[in-house]
């Protein structure tokens, strides 16, 4: 009885985010605290590695290093894939924790005894940011169908923009006091957290397929998750979506990072420590880009799939980074630049990312596991590879400053409007729920993963065959 009228009044406490059934508040609850707790270790070791790669290089390092981290989770992807095939759910992110904690553990005692870590650091923390969150998501996914994970990712993003405003918040007041290599020390201990609150945490047995049993072999096996990413036209687009999103974003930080250290530097007087007011800077810079994702999340997310629907939804920063790097093209002054990477960060981290999570819902385990993997770590980071390569030839031969990056960024969010079009209209015919007559839109190849069971029936003249 008490347990009952717990259940309700948290219900009705969540009723303005969004529905939640008694059956899913338990799971639902752990997975939202989970991200809170992954993206506080997250946030607060964002300040140590701006302060460590900008202090010792400059913001063309930053960029460079962002592309090496493409090029090492290409070699790694096929070693998690054989791994991810043997572990499961659970056992897959306890164990993806558990590896980046060690090497938490390494970097203090590297850290303390002296040694320069900047870019060693940043490339790591990259790779774990893309990696551990991914972990995440194909878990949340492979637990909820495409109704109720449309209904509950929401909120449990919301604990996520949460966790990154508290992360970015504590990062600020621990930096100072503590150093950059006893912050890590915190967020192992926040780590460790996140993987005791997981325990309860489990599958609907109901739920359709459980990852397929036969090992990968031949060219698969050493594709790991690209290999069903390259098979599937779908996955094929969302990847070209990260890797659009990812240049966009990251050439936006590097203009954002030229000037913050020039703005630095004209600011810097004697006594203060350069690396200490860019850490400053930086973790002011995200409280703001979370408060305002926090916004979003409790009061747009869930309305905004409600009245304009996932394809509505995954417009709206194709949108912004179109206009406002516009906007930067012909007043790039620092201000603005900062209030719009605050807007498109904000959006980014909030409606953005619990969009692209929800774009894997339809799909099968080994595309919630292997593909969205691939997809949102070596894709991601492809991305930034991409973004290196503008910065060089724009750096180094075209000579271009802030208005010509911005207007590149112009362009490409064009592009990148279109391609979200197309997503739109692949994940409508995905996710449509299947009539009595177990009929399919009649363009797609095959019947939608999760209606596999549907009674296949006769496509007409309009399938294609």
């Amino acid at each position: 009885m008490t347990q009952n009228l717990l259940n309700a009044g948290m219900r009705r406490l969540l009723r303005p985010i969004t529905e939640v059934h008694d059956h899913e508040l338990g799971t639902t609850l752990r997975l939202t605290v989970r991200i809170f707790l992954v993206m506080v270790a997250y946030y607060l070791l964002k300040p140590t590695r701006e302060a460590l790669i900008l202090a010792d290089g400059s913001a063309e390092l930053r960029s460079y290093a962002v592309a090496a981290q493409a090029l090492l989770l290409l070699l790694i992807l096929p070693f998690y894939s054989y791994f991810s095939r043997r572990h499961v759910g659970e056992g897959l992110f306890v164990g993806v924790t558990l590896f980046f904690i060690s090497n938490l553990v390494i970097f203090y005692f590297l850290g303390v005894s002296g040694v320069s870590l900047g870019l060693v650091f940043f490339i790591w923390l990259g790779i774990f940011n893309v990696t551990q969150v991914a972990q995440f998501w194909a878990l949340a996914a492979d637990i909820h169908s495409v109704e109720s994970g449309q209904r509950l990712f929401a909120l449990i993003a919301l604990g996520g923009s949460l966790g990154a405003l508290v992360g970015s918040q504590v990062a600020e007041q621990l930096f100072e006091v503590l150093g950059p290599f006893q912050i890590m020390l915190v967020a192992v201990g926040v780590l460790v957290a996140g993987i005791l609150v997981g325990m309860g945490i489990r599958r609907d047995e109901e739920r359709g397929e459980r990852r397929r049993e036969s090992p990968a072999s031949g060219y698969q096996a050493l594709l790991g998750g690209l290999a069903p990413v390259l098979r599937d036209p779908y996955l094929r687009l969302i990847a070209l979506f990260v890797v659009m999103l990812n240049c966009i974003n990251t050439t936006g930080e590097f203009i954002l990072a030229d000037l913050v250290v020039a703005h630095v530097e004209e600011s810097l007087v004697e006594g203060e420590s350069k690396g200490a007011l860019i850490g400053s800077f930086y973790a002011d810079f995200f409280f703001w880009v979370n408060l305002l994702s926090l916004l979003f999340q409790l009061f747009l997310v869930s309305r905004l799939y409600r009245f304009v629907g996932v394809q509505g939804a995954l417009l709206i920063l194709p949108l912004i980074a179109l206009s406002g790097y516009a906007l930067m093209a012909f007043i790039p002054i620092f201000a603005v630049v900062r209030a719009v990477k605050i807007l498109e960060n904000g959006t980014d981290y909030s409606i953005q990312t619990t969009t692209r999570h929800v774009l894997f819902l339809p799909l099968t385990v080994e595309g919630k596991y292997d593909g969205k993997t691939a997809i949102e770590t070596l894709f991601w980071r492809t991305g930034d590879l991409l973004q290196a390569g503008v910065v060089f030839i724009g750096v180094s031969y075209l000579g271009f400053a802030t208005q010509q990056f911005a207007l590149v960024n112009m362009l490409l969010a064009a592009l990148w409007v279109i391609v979200a079009l197309r997503i739109g209209q692949r994940y409508k015919a995905l996710a449509c729920p299947v009539d009595k007559s177990g009929y399919y839109p009649p363009e797609m190849a095959e019947p939608p993963p999760r209606y596999a069971e549907a009674k296949p029936a006769a496509r007409g003249s309009g399938s294609g065959e």
